[in-house]
């Protein structure tokens, strides 16, 4: 028999005593266990200077274990059989390169087809030298950036694969990384992450299994049209060369706002959705870990802290999200003249500052009734924020609450350049407010979090402004059966494992 069993807490300062823990538990019924396995473990820092892991083991047994509310009966995922759609084309095409095509292009590879995978961006060595020139000398590339290429946004990230669930989909998601290279810790710990770096190496071992298994790989080659006849995809266009694949796979990513006006111009059904929009905040690493940990000599041990902390604020609701131990704020623009930021961190997290977004959310009651009035309202904002030279705006976290320019402005962030700007002209009153009253709210949770808080603004691209409607069981795009759309970009997916499984769950559908 097979048992979960829950809530076993050990000191950090000690070896993970799994037997003497699992005793406490069970008393005399140790002797019935056979054997266990470690499927969770996450860090309670709640009790300053007193850290500790709490660990779910699966445990297997010979004879009944005794009833506790911490041990429960292990239930096996539902392995899920699709139905599969033959294809008569060994070759469906996959636009784009992130997590979802990548994931996508893994399911199909096993069904014994061999995808044609496209993507305007260029491959990752290529890619990663025009996102420092960017960084560095402020030339964008607006189809080789942060937000297009080989790997897709995941590659300049942290790498976070945090899921509140475990089913068969996700599963396969994590085995599928340990196979091409991440460690196999990442399927047990609570708050795993590959690092930039680490993401990029497992993209590139994918796309080497890829091609030794027949795919083809196309980069700066940009989906400019595609051709709807009866219901169906019949012609698409990259690059000025016009091809007849049998399916469509979209994985476009939330930025491709040139495809999405396509795609409504070819009369495939969008439609608006909410999404959230802020800022960074960077502070101290060494404050981070004094503050959450109780003392700075804890990340010896345990790394670089982390939070995550939400504000129950008048409006939609206001969070941090994605935040970065030891890592950079970083330009992340994929149009010219326009401002946008995001976070990353290497493996280590050993950078001197952390990073996280602070957003709130946005809906048609704030930027308008229209199809793309939240993609407008959304690229405004970038706009508006622009500064030549693509200068990162900054203000300190005090001066923003009272709205005055911080005079000191020498920040550590991968922009060309800094400079004092007034953040809340960016956003509306009511998103200013939101933002406001979550940052006061986060600082009673971590005293100081103001004072010690300086902002690089504006974080807008935390998920699509546009869902592209598809049939909730055969997943493909309303009325035009052979397309599909996939990850962020399809709207139904946002980070790396939810737009990696949803690329999973549309590619495991075909065969040959």
């Amino acid at each position: 028999m097979n048992y979960i069993i829950k809530n076993i807490k050990i000191s950090v300062t000690q070896n993970p005593e799994l037997e003497t823990a699992l005793k406490t538990i069970l008393g005399d019924n140790l002797r019935k266990v056979t054997g266990w396995k470690v499927i969770r473990r996450a860090l309670d820092t709640r009790k300053k200077n007193h850290p500790f892991y709490v660990y779910t083991l699966q445990v297997s047994s010979e004879q009944p274990l005794p009833q506790h509310q911490d041990i429960l009966l292990y239930e096996e995922p539902e392995v899920i059989q699709r139905p599969k759609l033959k294809l008569k084309d060994k070759q469906p095409f996959i636009i784009g390169m992130g997590p979802a095509g990548l994931f996508c292009a893994l399911a199909m590879v096993e069904n014994g087809l061999m995808p044609v995978i496209f993507d305007r961006g260029d491959k990752l060595t290529q890619r990663a030298a025009a996102v420092d020139d960017f960084w560095q000398k402020g030339i964008l590339d607006s189809d080789s950036n942060v937000q297009f290429g080989e790997g897709g946004a995941g590659a300049f990230s942290d790498g976070k694969l945090t899921t509140r669930s475990r089913n068969f989909d996700t599963q396969k998601f994590f085995d599928l990384l340990i196979r091409f290279g991440a460690p196999e810790s990442i399927s047990w710990e609570a708050l795993p992450h590959l690092g930039t770096e680490g993401v990029r190496a497992i993209v590139a071992r994918i796309r080497d299994f890829l091609i030794e298994r027949g795919c083809t790989f196309h980069f700066r080659s940009k989906l400019e049209s595609v051709s709807i006849s009866d219901g169906r995809v019949t012609e698409v266009t990259i690059n000025g060369i016009i091809y007849n694949p049998e399916i469509l796979i979209l994985a476009i990513g939330n930025s491709a706002r040139d495809t999405f006006h396509m795609l409504y111009e070819k009369k495939v059904l969008l439609e608006p959705k909410p999404f959230a929009i802020g800022f960074r905040i960077s502070h101290l690493q060494s404050w981070l870990n004094e503050t959450i940990y109780g003392s700075e000599k804890w990340s010896d041990l345990l790394g670089s802290a982390s939070y995550r902390l939400t504000a129950p604020t008048a409006d939609k609701g206001t969070y941090t999200f994605c935040m970065c131990p030891g890592g950079y704020i970083i330009a992340a623009s994929s149009q010219p003249d326009s401002i946008v930021t995001n976070g990353m961190s290497y493996a280590d997290r050993s950078f001197e500052l952390g990073n996280s977004a602070i957003v709130t959310v946005v809906d048609n009651d704030v930027y308008g009734k229209g199809l793309f009035d939240g993609l407008d309202f959304q690229s405004a904002i970038e706009q508006k924020a622009f500064i030549p030279g693509y200068a990162a705006p900054v203000q300190s976290a005090s001066d923003y609450l009272r709205d005055a320019l911080t005079s000191n402005q020498n920040v550590k962030c991968l922009f060309p350049k800094t400079t004092s700007s007034l953040i809340s002209d960016y956003f509306p009153a009511q998103t200013n407010l939101a933002l406001k009253q979550g940052i006061k709210h986060f600082d009673k949770i971590l005293p100081g979090f103001i004072k010690q808080g300086v902002l690089i603004a504006p974080e807008t691209r935390t998920s699509s402004p546009l869902r592209i409607l598809r049939a909730q069981d055969n997943l493909n795009c309303l009325n035009i059966s052979n397309l599909y759309a996939a990850g962020e970009g399809s709207g139904y997916s946002g980070g790396i494992i939810s737009s990696a499984v949803d690329g999973l769950r549309i590619g495991s559908k075909f065969c040959f």
